[in-house]
């Protein structure tokens, strides 16, 4: 009994010690409930198309996104990123695996992936980005506010006036332009269409070429080069982009100035870039998902085009082209490049 005696002030102390620590458990765990008024973790999965430095560039403003409308990583979402690699049927099973999981919100990002998404995904809300017009697959939706019930998102629309504008600019005797455009890619069509009708305005013949694998391009991009062309004015799409070297060694031999929309390319080939700003486009998108976090239904989030574009010069390339870029144009741009890299 004595042993016993002495042994309670022991005892007494270990189950305090224990119930301290499971308050302090409890405080824990509650610091990973989700906050910002959630009702719920989120999960959501991203899908692409093919790894660029469009979808590079838009992930990182999609965080910045979140972070900025108050969504933790871990706490209130948690985030898988998924890359078909440019291949269709692995976009296929991609789509399948985040239908048949646990995901609560489906990130679409390149017009291939939304157009394999609208037909594969009914029940998850999709936020789209990446995508030049969402219009060009016509089962999204009529305009910006009369679209699936489960798709909203965020969509550039180039301008290419502004681009043959600038072209202008700089080569005032300019008469024909060449881009190459992926066949096989709805928003490629597209752009080469808008690209004609801008040509038209201002007097400038488009001349261009179809590829539909990478391995085309080097070939197809020689003979677009030999059409007495003034410049190469290459439009936008997933397979042009994830080749732009090799169109820019080709226009390089052929001593053509190539102008582009891809900030990257400014970097790797491009006189001149005026981009959409992907970045802030998918900051914009960010606030969309946090609506959508917080109750509002897709059908009553409109679409949004962005209106943020970037123009940027490297004067390394254009003096390689022959070409000089007049001040009324460096004035103008968000950034002047004078190294090649």
């Amino acid at each position: 009994m004595y042993r016993i005696a002495r042994l309670l002030p022991a005892i007494a102390i270990c189950v305090a010690s224990l119930i301290s620590f499971s308050s302090c458990n409890k405080g824990g765990d509650s610091h990973e409930k989700p906050g910002n008024g959630l009702k719920k973790k989120w999960n959501f999965a991203i899908v692409k198309f093919e790894e660029l430095q469009q979808t590079e560039d838009t992930e990182r403003g999609l965080r910045v996104g979140l972070r900025d409308a108050g969504l933790v990583e871990g706490r209130d979402y948690e985030m898988t990123s998924m890359n078909a690699h440019g291949d269709i049927p692995t976009l296929l099973t991609l789509f399948d695996k985040a239908a048949s999981g646990n995901t609560d919100l489906l990130i679409s990002m390149q017009t291939t992936t939304l157009h394999t998404a609208v037909k594969r995904v009914q029940k998850i809300p999709i936020v789209f980005m990446v995508v030049a017009n969402p219009f060009v697959i016509t089962t999204v939706g009529q305009s910006d506010s009369v679209h699936l019930p489960n798709v909203t998102g965020v969509y550039t629309m180039t301008t290419f006036d502004r681009m043959l504008g600038y072209i202008k600019e700089c080569m005032p005797n300019v008469k024909k332009v060449g881009t190459l455009f992926s066949s096989l890619e709805l928003n490629a069509t597209y752009y080469k269409s808008q690209l004609i009708t801008a040509g038209h305005k201002h007097g400038i013949t488009v001349e261009t070429m179809d590829v539909s694998a990478k391995t085309d391009v080097p070939q197809a991009m020689t003979a677009l080069c030999t059409r007495n062309l003034d410049a190469i004015c290459q439009i936008e799409d997933n397979l042009t982009s994830a080749t732009f070297p090799f169109i820019a060694q080709v226009a390089q031999k052929f001593k053509l100035p190539v102008f582009s929309f891809v900030n990257e390319q400014a970097h790797t080939g491009s006189s001149l870039v005026f981009a959409p700003n992907y970045f802030e486009s998918a900051r914009e998108a960010a606030t969309i998902i946090s609506r959508i976090m917080h109750g509002t239904s897709p059908e009553l989030i409109p679409f949004k085009r962005i209106n943020k574009f970037n123009l940027i010069v490297n004067t390394t390339f254009a003096k390689a082209a022959g070409l000089s870029i007049p001040e009324s144009v460096r004035a103008a741009a968000d950034s002047v490049i004078t190294t090649a890299h």
